[in-house]
């Protein structure tokens, strides 16, 4: 089906027959109950990833299309003039918590695939961030990676809504052909991450449906690319930057060969640890398991203590999530 006729008249895209943005009929009716329920206070995410860990099949593309369909829904069912533009594009996870306390309310954010050493661990730790103080918010956020299997469980199965699978097609022209993605909606996506993890088999679980996207960003491509590009630039950069508790951690394994005699409990509160920490920057697995143990059994003589004292007393943990 053909969308936003008005905003591309026949010349926008190379071989276009018809006025406006093609967009595979099934993915937009799976986009219209969000963009009716943001409005609820709600808070939606979709991920988008390659079965094939391959780069270039169009996942950032499809991404913004999603997003740009989806912000015209919003906007007219609610008379709104919600922009759909670079300011929508993230990089990074620390941009992403920024930038959405500056997007109006029912906005589209993308968090595009990035290069970096920490990538999952971030990840993780930004979409925790990310739904607990953005909740209020009422985003859609499509999040863009390279593995379904390796994202945090709780994102992958309960958090997000759908995920799609986009992919390169063999056909008799092109070896690899962009334009082809499988849905998966929230009981199909669950039973693939459950089914298909241990063995990384992504042909587990049949899709709700495939289907086609032809190329074309949301937003200029130049603008894109230069963006994507000076982000990478900016990464690389402060990787080269010393890290501060690298350069904490070398410090202390010096001392501590300079300096042989003084004992490890001085030295780790100098340095303002634990002594278990300190043997973890040496590396000594075998005092990090006695600290363990000794800590251990400190804990559970503690707590004995405790539990049977003149006092009675509840000992609860607040486990986070």
């Amino acid at each position: 089906m053909k969308i936003l006729k008005e905003k591309y008249p026949m010349g926008s895209f190379k071989n276009q027959k018809t006025a406006g943005r093609y967009i595979d009929g099934y993915l937009y009716d799976n986009l219209q109950p969000i963009a009716k329920s943001v409005t609820d206070d709600m808070t939606f995410m979709g991920i988008i990833y390659s079965s094939t860990l391959e780069n270039g099949t169009g996942k950032s593309v499809l991404a913004q299309q999603i997003g740009e369909a989806y912000t015209t829904m919003v906007n007219e069912m609610n008379d709104l003039d919600i922009p759909f533009n670079m300011n929508n594009v993230v990089f990074t996870p620390k941009t992403l918590i920024e930038r959405a306390y500056k997007l109006p309310k029912y906005s589209c954010i993308i968090l595009d695939e990035w290069e970096d050493s920490h990538y999952w661990s971030e990840l993780g730790i930004t979409l925790r961030q990310f739904f607990r103080k953005c909740r209020q918010l009422n985003l859609f956020m499509i999040c863009i990676i390279p593995n379904y299997f390796q994202m945090p469980m709780n994102y992958a199965i309960s958090r997000s809504l759908f995920a799609i699978d986009v992919v390169f097609n063999s056909t008799d022209n092109k070896a690899f052909d962009r334009g082809y993605f499988s849905f998966y909606n929230f009981g199909k996506k669950k039973n693939l991450y459950i089914k298909g993890k241990k063995t990384q088999n992504y042909n587990c679980v049949e899709p709700i449906f495939r289907g086609r996207f032809l190329d074309g960003y949301a937003v200029p491509e130049k603008v894109y690319r230069q963006a994507k590009y000076d982000d990478m630039i900016k990464q690389e950069k402060e990787a080269k930057r010393p890290n501060a508790k690298q350069v904490k951690m070398d410090l202390f394994k010096q001392l501590r060969t300079a300096i042989p005699e003084i004992t490890m409990k001085r030295l780790a509160e100098g340095f303002g640890i634990s002594e278990r920490t300190g043997f973890r920057w040496l590396d000594d697995k075998e005092e990090v398991e006695n600290s363990e143990l000794q800590n251990d059994i400190d804990n559970r003589t503690s707590n004995y203590n405790i539990l049977t004292g003149s006092n009675d007393k509840i000992i609860s943990e607040n486990l986070d999530e």
